[in-house]
């Protein structure tokens, strides 16, 4: 019984480590569909590079501008 309990806090430990990371990198913009223009609604997604854009297409031109990808830190202005 005691092996079972240590073997399932470790798992849980290592399940909530996961989740931290994944935060930190943050994502990529989903740029399907980009290629003749972005929609002019306001839906902002702070980009790691500290900028707000107005949503996730206009950071996919952005990066296609700049040749470097910026990753999504979080949505929601910076």
């Amino acid at each position: 019984m005691k092996v079972a309990s240590i073997f399932l806090s470790a798992l849980v430990l290592l399940t909530l480590a996961g989740n931290t990371t994944a935060n930190l990198v943050g994502k990529q913009a989903n740029c399907n569909g980009a290629t003749m223009g972005c929609p002019r609604n306001y839906d902002p997604v702070c980009g790691a590079d500290g900028i707000t854009y107005s949503n996730e297409c206009s950071l996919c031109f952005e990066n296609r501008a700049r040749q470097v990808p910026v990753l999504i830190k979080k949505y929601g202005p910076c």
